[in-house]
């Protein structure tokens, strides 16, 4: 074992190694750097739109932006290990099976990347011959476009093969492992993933709707990474289907196409204001607040806990960001109150799920660019139910406390104490008001209000000087890690939405639905069940990204309201945030807390409760999502 670290070691110190690290590291940052200038412009469309001058450029030039930002910053998250990974069962294998079955994952990464490299070669070099150009008032040159994927995907295959050649490595020289059971051995397990992936292919080749499924499931479930595993698969669709070289040539297209989207510009723009914020120690700010004026209640840390992950939600957008964020700070000040531990690392895995209820939220966001709902509405539509659940976890924990007396009472803080803490805080309560309040009162858009956010953060963080500005850059990379995961799995997820409009899958699932004479709130209920299920093994993004295509459709026909809908499915994306086995927040809150996986699911598994209860609450309910975005002139029938 001790050789295998060393031998990690050295290859660490290899210069050419090296190199590649730090220019995936740059990258990364040059993308971060990109969306501040982006968010700058969209500032400034903003202030000269109210002055009546609007700009013909800013909403264009943004939206292609979002392109070169996925694709740079691609590799920056590959070395971080940021792009997700369903571990639910490689987890359970011997470290050398598991380094065996990344070598053939890594080699996978880079066999798409490759593919997305050669095609944006080809479509580059035809746009610039050409001289295609967009429809739009700009005539912006297409070659760039491709350019951007074309740069983008070359540096994340340079960094796979850098993976690649170090997970061989470290494979060749680990002697660690204790063979007992055919189950710990290399020779049968590697040969039974490769058949099955043998035989997956060949039954997609003459029955593409099953063989899609089995691929699918078995790439997710050996651990290729989801954004390569989705692109894969479809891929080999568009080749069976279409044919080599043109079925191939659309990868680069759709990678193009799908991420051509002003809404999706929000995603990386909130997540990476988030990100600033946190580093600004805004985060430390919320909880103190919420203490001065709650942790005198029974349980009261576990109120200020909530309520700081309920501002910090409706500032970053991530469940992830604000569970890691407020979980830093809340988590020892909860052990040191003599809180049971689990209670406390259930409460924060449960408050950070509000990161994707309360707005602004990355779920809506990718359900918007999906189904074309309002991304304003929903977030608009969110804003109840998630101070409604806020409050039912402020009440679970209070009872929960009050009877199991695990708590250190403490003394309530001064009026003074309480307004000082308001003052001391003021930037961080502030930036919710702001979005919310501009979304609401019309005065931007959902995407603008995330410009808003990073340029408010930044000020706030050169104002608070807690960060020099050679670290500066550093935060500006962390800020891409988590967007560009998201990003990939999108044009994943389109290249395989492409197989699944092929096979008419929407169509014949609606056309399955009419048949079956079933009330559509028997339907509702076994799509809730599915997608409590699909939470136990897949993360929120690429669940959206995979039914919703499918699923909208079936909702409209059986006469639900999207908007309503996109919040509902959104309460149960949080539950799979606190599922185990792949519930992201679970494994955010084990990291921190550096403790057992079972204790934190052991605290969070009563929250789902309370979520299946508000699901509930909706269903009978549905105004308490449409009457605020009725306020403001959206279509709310159900």
């Amino acid at each position: 074992m001790d050789g295998n670290v060393k031998s990690t070691n050295k290859f660490e110190r290899n210069i050419i190694f090296k190199s590649i690290d730090y220019i995936s590291t740059f990258m990364g940052g040059i993308a971060g750097w990109g969306m501040v200038s982006i968010a700058i412009m969209m500032c400034y469309e903003i202030v000269v739109r109210w002055m009546g001058s609007p700009t013909i450029w800013v909403v264009e030039i943004s939206g292609y932006s979002l392109i070169w930002f996925a694709f740079l910053s691609a590799a920056y998250g590959l070395k971080e290990g940021s792009h997700i990974q369903v571990d639910i069962l490689i987890s359970r294998l011997t470290p050398k099976i598991q380094n065996l079955l990344n070598i053939i994952n890594f080699s996978l990464c880079l066999f798409y990347s490759l593919l997305i490299f050669y095609f944006s070669w080809d479509l580059m070099h035809y746009a610039f011959h050409v001289g295609e150009r967009s429809s739009t008032m700009l005539k912006v040159p297409m070659g760039l476009l491709h350019l951007g994927v074309l740069i983008g995907s070359g540096l994340l295959a340079v960094q796979s093969i850098k993976e690649l050649i170090k997970t061989v490595a470290q494979t060749s020289r680990y002697k660690g492992d204790i063979e007992i059971g055919i189950f710990t051995k290399p020779f049968f397990i590697i040969p039974i993933y490769l058949i099955l992936i043998g035989i997956s292919i060949w039954i997609y080749s003459h029955n593409p709707g099953l063989g899609l499924v089995l691929l699918l499931i078995i790439s997710l479930l050996a651990g290729v990474p989801v954004f390569a595993s989705l692109g894969l698969v479809g891929s080999l669709g568009l080749f069976f289907l279409l044919g080599g070289h043109f079925g191939l040539q659309q990868i680069s297209m759709i990678s193009v196409k799908s991420l051509d989207s002003f809404t999706l510009l929000a995603i990386p723009l909130y997540i990476l204001g988030g990100q600033i914020l946190m580093a600004s120690g805004i985060g430390e700010d919320l909880f103190k607040v919420c203490s001065r004026w709650v942790g005198h209640l029974p349980g009261g840390a576990m109120i200020a806990t909530i309520g700081a992950c309920a501002v910090f939600a409706a500032i970053s957008g991530s469940s992830v960001a604000t569970a890691a964020t407020i979980g830093i700070i809340a988590i020892p000040e909860m052990l040191k109150r003599n809180y049971d531990p689990s209670q406390s690392y259930g409460v924060l895995a449960a408050g950070g799920t509000l990161g994707i209820l309360i707005p602004p939220s990355a779920a809506m966001i990718i359900y918007s660019s999906v189904t074309e709902e309002s991304t304003g509405a929903l977030f608009i539509g969110g804003i109840i139910p998630g101070i409604i659940l806020a409050l039912f976890f402020a009440v679970f924990a209070v009872i929960r406390c009050s009877r199991s007396g695990m708590y250190e009472k403490t003394e309530p803080s001064s009026w003074l104490e309480r307004f000082r803490s308001l003052k001391e805080s003021v930037w961080g309560l502030l930036a919710p008001v702001i979005v919310i309040g501009g979304i609401y009162t019309g005065i931007f858009t959902p995407t603008e209000a995330a410009a808003v956010v990073v340029v408010y953060a930044l000020a706030v963080l050169l104002f608070s000087r807690r960060v020099s500005l050679k670290q500066l850059h550093k935060v500006m990379s962390d800020g891409t890690r988590n967007s560009t995961m998201i990003l990939l799995i999108v044009v994943g997820a389109m290249i395989l939405g492409t197989i699944v409009t092929f096979l008419r899958v929407p169509q014949n699932l609606c056309d399955f639905v009419s048949t079956l004479h079933m009330s559509r709130w028997i339907i509702l209920a076994i799509l809730c069940v599915s997608y409590i299920f699909l939470g136990m093994f897949l993360e929120v993004v690429s669940i959206l990204l995979i039914t919703i295509p499918i699923v909208y459709p079936l909702i409209i026909q059986l006469g639900f309201n999207g908007l309503w809908f996109g919040v509902f499915v959104t309460i149960l994306m949080e539950m799979a945030m606190i599922t185990p086995p792949v519930g992201l927040n679970l494994y955010v809150i084990q990291g921190v807390a550096s403790t057992k996986l079972e204790q934190v699911v052991k605290g969070a598994w009563p929250y789902m409760i309370l979520m299946l209860a508000l699901v509930l609450i909706l269903a009978m309910f549905p105004n308490i999502v449409t009457w605020l975005p009725g306020t403001m002139g959206y279509q709310t029938s159900f």
